[in-house]
């Protein structure tokens, strides 16, 4: 019987490992493989992936679009964050040194501080300050959580510091474009009526209608009667056009009415020029000159120079 060879243990650790070689390497890879993992993970959860963050390491936004935070509305949601929690996390943007900057939720956040949360839980995003803006208007759009006043001047600062256009605007939010430049129209009104609207003392309804109309004065005086007569958008609109017609209809005089065609023909036939009289209810009025040509223009300004002296 041939003797076998047997290859020397040297010359086979050359070759291939020891099963106990095998299985330590097996599980020094697997090891390895889930630390990598576990990196990864750590690494990317963080975006996207809600996260229970303290409150003291979240900063506001500058540019939040919602203004104004009703103090009775944060009492019941602090209530409500008391009994059942915060349901919707916060949208944040990861900041340098740990902390993060809050793009959506101000309310959620203000009423968590009320009901003493120390953590509130978040999504971290990642984006550009464009898209930072972008997101804070549509989760409060989407939220109905703007008044009209808050939400147009959303859009006019991404016009402005975004250089956007009314259609880009638009777009981005998937808006029509005409309904874009109504909102910024209302942004067009004086102050007084703005002011009424960020109230919701006026609807923004209300604001496009009396958007529409061009004297300043006339636009507050409208803007008062609407609110103190608690007034519907028909019936401002309505207003509107009856006080336009009446405001533009002479208001008469009635000593005049009866003889101011007569005074008229009177004049004429004394001076020779064509007279037209207009009068008011409080007795004021002007009485004008009219000329056709140069000529009578010049004979008009003579007679009345020579009447003078």
């Amino acid at each position: 019987m041939a003797k076998k060879i047997a290859l020397g243990k040297g010359i086979a650790s050359l070759i291939q490992d020891t099963p106990n070689q095998l299985l330590a390497k097996q599980l020094k890879e697997e090891l390895d493989r889930q630390d990598q993992a576990e990196k990864v993970v750590t690494k990317t959860e963080i975006v996207n992936t809600p996260l229970l963050i303290d409150v003291s390491r979240i900063k506001a936004n500058p540019g939040q679009p919602r203004k104004i935070f009703k103090e009775k509305n944060l009492e019941e949601l602090a209530n409500s964050i008391t009994e059942n929690g915060i349901i919707q996390p916060l949208i944040v943007m990861q900041l340098e040194g740990g902390n993060f900057e809050l793009i959506a939720g101000e309310r959620r956040l203000r009423a968590a501080k009320k009901a003493g949360l120390s953590q509130v839980p978040v999504v971290v995003k990642r984006g550009t300050e464009k898209d930072k803006m972008v997101m804070s208007i549509i989760e409060n759009v989407q939220r109905a959580d703007l008044n009209c006043v808050e939400e147009a001047l959303a859009y006019f600062q991404l016009m402005e510091d975004f250089q956007m256009t009314q259609d880009e605007v638009a777009k981005k939010l998937g808006k029509e474009r005409s309904t874009i430049a109504n909102f910024l129209r209302i942004l067009k009104l004086p102050r007084d009526v703005i002011e009424m609207m960020q109230k919701e003392l006026l609807s923004f309804g209300h604001g496009k209608i009396l958007a529409a109309e061009k004297d300043r004065e006339r636009t507050i005086r409208l803007a008062n009667i609407a609110v103190t007569e608690n007034l519907s958008v028909r019936e401002l609109e309505k207003l509107m056009k009856s006080k336009l017609k009446t405001e533009s209809a002479p208001k008469s005089n009635p000593f005049f009415d009866e003889k101011a065609d007569q005074i008229r023909q009177k004049l004429e036939q004394n001076t020779g020029f064509h007279f037209q009289i207009k009068s008011s209810k409080a007795g004021t009025g002007t009485i004008a000159l009219k000329f056709n040509n140069e000529a009578e223009f010049n004979d008009i300004y003579e007679y009345l120079m020579t009447r003078r002296s």
